[in-house]
């Protein structure tokens, strides 16, 4: 298996790939990063460093390799 990085591909209404956007931590588990911004932005300085490590770190995905 190989890791490659997660990505939202956002394509037109024919298909076509517009963009490809890396996906972080927060964007995996955006529930718990929802709750932590929520924490940050009434003053919780835990939550805001927490938030901005799951905002800084990309996720992997696993595939097969041929």
């Amino acid at each position: 298996m190989k890791k490659k990085k997660a990505t939202i591909t956002i394509t037109d209404d024919e298909g076509n790939v517009i963009k490809e956007i890396p996906m972080s931590a927060a964007d995996g588990d955006w529930l718990r990063a929802g709750r932590l911004a929520e924490k940050a932005r009434a003053g919780d300085q835990h939550a805001a460093e927490e938030l901005k490590r799951m905002q800084d770190n990309e996720l992997f995905e696993l595939e097969d390799e041929e």
